[in-house]
């Protein structure tokens, strides 16, 4: 009896031992919390965030990461209120970077990572993208620009050219709608794809300036390179290029008209090229190309419009776990976890691209000399979602844009003060 209860005695010490080892090293392990949009799950595009959390939890056993997945527009407006309140703040954020994170750098919610940050390999834009006022808050491993979709397979058959210059464009845009085929799909139903457009627009009359300026209070909305641009959008919908009902339809309605040769071109994102390769979405060759310039206007063929596609910023709660942080953020920056994304512009050097559209559109970017940021995330929040409806109204035939921008910069003075 006397052995039995020795051996019970000494198991129960080892049992309480391994116990008492086991809380330690949870105890004693970091962990991280990082919001971000998409969950990690099979969805393709999801496949980036599934190979960065799965991999990095992986080979990171010592890090707990609880990674919290909140949706758009949940994320920012989530991010809105805890940058607000300054409390609950996570360690990383999912960031487009720009002057909403330089306003949350401002506020003294973010920390300084440019020593850690500034030599992890990647492009300058992207790096840029994550700066503000001289400090590195963050990564970007990748980039979207817009660009031109067109319908490779349409301009075959009827031995168009893809348009260098505006009014190359209106003619093939004349010519599409001879033959039956709306010239663009747009999707203004849901208002912010309208924006692409005319960023462009504007830029091609009055260069990058042209909204820099407006942005800085140093010219207004209404300036002239904003009106001509906005005529010539409402001029453009007039004459068909956007169908007979661009209002009511939906920017998954601008993919399906692509998708089946309804529409031959379409203004967007290169976040679409995953899809619009994808040969279960669509059997219509697809090709990826710079906007046209204007002649005689200001803007260039490498003043191009867009922002981080996905970006990811740290907050000043981190501030004792940068070695967890700075390890998250360079797998973020790995080639093995960005080869997993099937679609998007990657800024890390060796990562190939995984499509000839992607292909396309990273040889756009690099050949990019001035970034600008969607005005709907670069611009204040108050302000954005007037912007985005007042751009819908440009197809409208029986509007008064100039007014339309002018009643806009008088919301933009109420906001951000008076242009000087």
């Amino acid at each position: 009896m006397k052995s039995k209860r020795t051996i019970f005695l000494a198991l129960l010490l080892v049992v309480v031992m391994l116990v008492g080892m086991f809380s330690v090293s949870a105890a004693s392990k970091v962990k991280l919390v990082v919001w971000g949009r998409d969950l990690p799950d099979d969805d393709p595009a999801h496949a980036y965030i599934k190979a960065l959390i799965n991999g990095f939890k992986e080979k990171n056993p010592d890090i707990e990461l609880e990674y919290m997945a909140l949706g758009d527009p949940g994320l920012m407006d989530k991010t809105k209120v805890a940058m607000a309140n300054n409390r609950d703040l996570p360690d990383i954020f999912q960031s487009w970077g720009g002057s909403v994170m330089g306003g949350y750098a401002d506020a003294g919610r973010l920390l300084d990572m440019t020593k850690e940050l500034k030599d992890i390999p990647g492009s300058a834009a992207a790096q840029q993208a994550m700066t503000w006022k001289g400090k590195i808050y963050g990564v970007a491993p990748f980039f979207a620009i817009a660009g031109v979709f067109v319908n490779e397979d349409i301009f075959d058959r009827y031995n168009l050219k893809v348009p260098t210059t505006i009014e190359e464009m209106e003619e093939v845009a004349e010519a599409l709608k001879a033959k039956g085929i709306q010239p663009f799909a747009v999707g203004a139903r849901d208002k912010w794809p309208v924006l692409a457009m005319y960023m462009y627009l504007v830029n091609r009359f009055g260069g990058m300036e042209a909204f820099n300026d407006a942005q800085a209070r140093k010219a207004r909305f209404d300036s002239e390179p904003m009106v001509k641009a906005a005529q010539l959008y409402q001029d453009w919908a007039k004459r068909g290029f956007f169908g007979a009902t661009p209002l009511g339809e939906a920017y998954g309605d601008a993919q399906q008209l692509m998708a089946t040769g309804k529409a031959g071109m379409h203004v967007t994102g290169s976040w679409m090229c995953a899809q619009y390769s994808d040969p279960s979405f669509t059997d219509q060759k697809l090709g990826f190309y710079p906007f046209p310039v204007l002649k005689g206007g200001k803007g260039k063929a490498t003043d191009i419009m867009g922002q981080t596609d996905i970006g990811f910023a740290v907050t000043r709660v981190a501030r004792k776990k940068k070695d967890a942080v700075v390890r998250f953020l360079k797998y973020a920056m790995s080639v093995e976890a960005c080869s997993a994304e099937p679609g998007r512009i990657c800024s890390v050097p060796g990562v190939k691209a995984p499509s000839r559209l992607t292909e396309m559109a990273s040889a756009v970017f690099g050949k990019a000399e001035a970034i600008q940021f969607w005005w709907d995330q670069d611009l204040p929040p108050m302000v954005t979602s007037p912007l985005n409806d007042a751009l819908q109204q440009f197809l409208l035939p029986n509007t008064d844009v100039k007014k339309l921008l002018t009643n806009y910069e008088q919301l933009v003075e109420e906001n951000l003060g008076p242009a000087k």
